[in-house]
């Protein structure tokens, strides 16, 4: 990156401001009057076309002002925000809130997600925990009528699955109970991932080994959860879109709502941040989403113990207020990560 001098260095810091607060192309005269640095527009805009040459800025139209370049927004974060601190309110709001949402996990992270979307007026996203790698606690079936079984299966940090699954119309709530204490007997303690592919061998062998009773307590839990894989997956604030400037172009929003939809990318670079293991801000070209150079992503893992088990994150266009967003990010995936080391 281009070494800046202080000049340079004052004159974007002042564009990157204003246009964060206006959303407007930002003129000499502007900079010349907030800057502070006792300059004419005339060498002001002297020294804009410089930061034009260099990428930092652009010029939407001839006669306008300028506009800060993701090259900006990347050299406004790494210098002059390095370390952006939330206000004492909107933490204790942060703490209230997500204390408030009750004891299973899938609540807590779609409360974090709608604050989210909520404090930011941005896109928020949430990604819980992978199923494979949490700890099975108990499953319970309930009879609902004859041949339709509820089986509930609670796994480490109050994950809850809740299925309905078909069974044999003969099949009695005596019967379910044995089943459950059959699994839980065997599974308890064990990864989602690892009872999956027991239940597999097991029912591979069941013919010679099991009696009838068990290798259908097997098949019924194989029913229920084996193939159960996708990770839940939180977001809000689409409602926010249409008051963003940036989106007044629907071109723009049609762009974004479509990444929104495509589950896998959004994803991938999910994923990316939790193997950072650190809050990354990603800025154009950097999400690699390839949905155009005006969007800013931030992301934080948050987990229990030594490893990330999820993700938190913010899409929104490339004029955001990141000292007020980064922060925000990072505090609620800290937060995040204090509930679940109490229950990892």
């Amino acid at each position: 990156m281009t070494t800046l001098d202080a000049r340079e260095h004052t004159v974007l810091t002042t564009i990157v401001d204003q246009y964060i607060a206006e959303a407007t192309p930002v003129g000499s005269r502007s900079v010349a009057r907030i800057s502070g640095l006792a300059l004419s527009p005339a060498s002001i805009r002297n020294t804009m076309a410089d930061l034009t040459d260099t990428g930092y800025l652009d010029q939407p139209h001839t006669s306008a002002g300028r506009v800060p370049t993701a090259k900006a927004f990347r050299y406004y974060l790494d210098t002059v925000l390095r370390q952006p601190v939330l206000a004492e309110d909107d933490r204790r709001l942060i703490e209230d809130h997500l204390g408030s949402a009750g004891l299973e996990l899938t609540d807590i992270l779609r409360q974090a997600s709608r604050l989210l979307s909520s404090f930011s007026r941005q896109v928020s996203m949430v990604l819980a925990p992978a199923k494979d790698d949490v700890r099975w606690r108990h499953i319970d079936f309930a009879l609902v009528s004859p041949g339709l079984v509820m089986a509930v299966l609670v796994l480490e940090g109050g994950l809850v699955q809740n299925r309905l699954v078909e069974a044999e119309p003969g099949l009695t709530q005596d019967d379910l109970t044995t089943f459950g204490n059959y699994l839980n007997h065997h599974y308890t303690g064990r990864t989602l991932g690892e009872v999956r592919a027991n239940l597999v061998r097991e029912l591979d062998g069941a013919r010679r080994r099991l009696k009838g009773m068990y290798r259908r307590a097997l098949r019924l839990a194989r029913d229920a959860f084996a193939s159960d894989l996708e990770r839940d997956f939180f977001f809000d604030g689409t409602v926010n879109l249409p008051g963003q400037p940036e989106f007044a172009d629907l071109g723009n929003m049609r762009e974004l709502l479509h990444l929104l939809e495509e589950r896998t990318r959004l994803l991938e670079l999910l994923d990316r941040t939790m193997e950072g293991g650190r809050i990354k801000v990603s800025l154009g070209r950097e999400t690699k989403l390839d949905v155009g150079p005006d969007y800013g992503f931030i992301a934080s893992p948050y987990g229990g113990g030594e490893h990330s088990r999820g993700v938190v994150g913010i899409i929104g266009p490339l004029r955001m207020d990141y000292a007020r967003v980064v922060p925000l990010v990072d505090y609620t995936a800290r937060m995040l990560s204090q509930v679940l080391s109490k229950r990892f």
